[in-house]
């Protein structure tokens, strides 16, 4: 636990404009422990605000020298950022920066920059990178957990374009890695890099917006809503949308509760084409004519790819949030979700926003990068988000939590059975990490960078 000498010891060790936080009733205190969900919030006993690299070095070298176990947090999205009395919490809020290198397609991350923060500097140099679906998620952290894109298509994943990074290690050294230094340590943090340290810099690929077929950073956005009765009729359209080898694509398929009054269960279709409109709006066009009840067919561009999804960002109230690797599409299995869902917001009424999604995007065609993550053959993936406000209802909802992960995995056999480490790290690691070899690699790297846990006791 950081006491108040430690505290005072810390704070007089940053530079000027860092914080250590200790007075719950603060209102920094507050805005830095609002978190995307409040299930299994921890209170810590301290918190440091660092401003520069440096700070950060000298915060974790004086954390483990006494003994004092922390949590990184960036967007505030992972349950992995809590810590209670015992720990602290290093809030990366206020260390955050890109540099955008166009001359050889770099971009460099720092701290806790956020998904809109990268978007924003890479638009104004029309330039775009692998994102996730969340303005308000972490950058760093999303990239060395794996980092599931809705360019994938066109990228691969977010740990496959990662070129070099700065991480602090179990002993406090500052070290960079790529593919010339620590290589080992390179490979395992393209997908496994939380358990190896506090990255604090990391420099990706990105590529003109000329990939993407225009000059704008546009690719095409649908939604199409149906009644449950049309289940087999769109799944028979949605078939060849996912499994197209013209038309890149990515985008959800699920089962939801329509706004505005929340009280009618609907399919809803959200597709994300990278084509032109006309070749989209072909593409699409066999969702179209089946009469859904609303419809939209819209551009977007990057810098705002994830503006619509910014009510799934609203911090508060209890939220699980789990994927699931699957081997493909099953319209059984997801029938069965379908009377799940219905029981969850039977059963627990304030969990109307809850929504089971089948995340789909199609295969990259590109040289795939030999990466720890190892889920490159993963292009459909099962979103499983629990939304309620009730604590009375956790272990309701966790068992359908549970029971959606089990329906899932239906029909495929444990072998294949793939957890998202970044939501994720309750189920075994054969399921988080594919390949005893792989495993084995890992488990060496943490004997070498961080044997006494850490960053958490996974691989030891």
């Amino acid at each position: 636990m950081a006491d108040s000498n430690f505290i005072s010891s810390l704070a007089g060790s940053l530079s000027a404009e860092s914080r250590v936080l200790s007075d719950e009733r603060s209102a920094d205190w507050k805005d830095s422990m609002n978190r995307w969900s409040h299930y299994g919030l921890k209170m810590p006993s301290a918190i440091v605000r660092p401003k520069t690299e440096a700070d950060v070095v000298t915060a974790v070298q004086k954390l483990v020298s006494a003994s004092i176990p922390f949590v990184p947090a960036s967007g505030g999205h992972s349950p992995f950022s809590y810590i209670g009395k015992e720990g602290v919490v290093i809030d990366l809020s206020q260390f955050t920066g890109v540099e955008v290198n166009e001359t050889k397609d770099l971009a460099t991350v720092r701290g806790g920059t956020l998904m809109k923060e990268l978007q924003t500097s890479l638009h104004a140099h029309g330039r775009f990178a692998a994102v996730g679906s969340g303005n308000t998620v972490g950058v760093i952290p999303y990239y060395i957990g794996g980092g599931i894109s809705a360019y994938t298509p066109l990228y691969g994943y977010g740990s496959e374009n990662i070129v070099a990074a700065k991480i602090v290690t179990a002993k406090g050294d500052l070290v960079k890695v790529s593919e010339r230094e620590n290589a080992d340590l390179f490979w395992g943090l393209r997908g496994a890099g939380q358990f190896f340290g506090l990255v604090v810099e990391l420099t990706i690929k990105i590529s003109p917006y000329s990939l993407m077929g225009n000059d704008q950073g546009q690719r095409m956005l649908g939604t199409y809503i149906f009644t449950l009765d049309k289940l087999d009729a769109v799944s028979a359209a949605m078939v060849p949308i996912m499994e197209s080898e013209e038309c890149a694509s990515a985008g959800h398929f699920s089962i939801a509760l329509a706004p505005p009054d929340f009280q009618h269960q609907v399919l809803l279709v959200a597709p994300q084409v990278f084509a032109s409109a006309e070749d989209a709006e072909k593409l699409l066009k066999p969702l179209a004519d089946l009469g859904p009840i609303m419809q939209t067919f819209v551009p977007s561009t990057f810098e705002k790819h994830s503006d619509h999804f910014d009510y799934l960002c609203a911090k508060g109230s209890f939220k699980r949030f789990t994927q699931i690797g699957m081997t493909g599409f099953s319209k059984d299995n997801f029938a069965e979700l379908i009377n799940l869902h219905s029981e969850l917001v039977k059963g627990c009424p304030d969990a109307a926003m809850s929504a089971f999604s089948v995340e789909w995007h199609t295969p990259y065609k590109g040289s795939r990068e030999v990466v720890s993550f190892g889920h490159a053959q993963v292009d459909y993936w099962m979103n499983i988000l629990s939304w309620y406000q009730d604590p009375k209802s956790h272990d309701f909802v966790d068992s359908v939590g549970k029971k959606a992960q089990a329906i899932s995995r239906k029909g495929d056999d444990e072998d294949a059975f793939v957890t998202y480490t970044n939501t994720s790290r309750d189920d075994p690691l054969p399921w988080r990490y594919k390949g005893e070899e792989r495993i084995n690699r890992l488990r060496a790297l943490k004997k070498e960078w961080d044997p006494t846990g850490v960053f958490t006791k996974t691989f030891l």
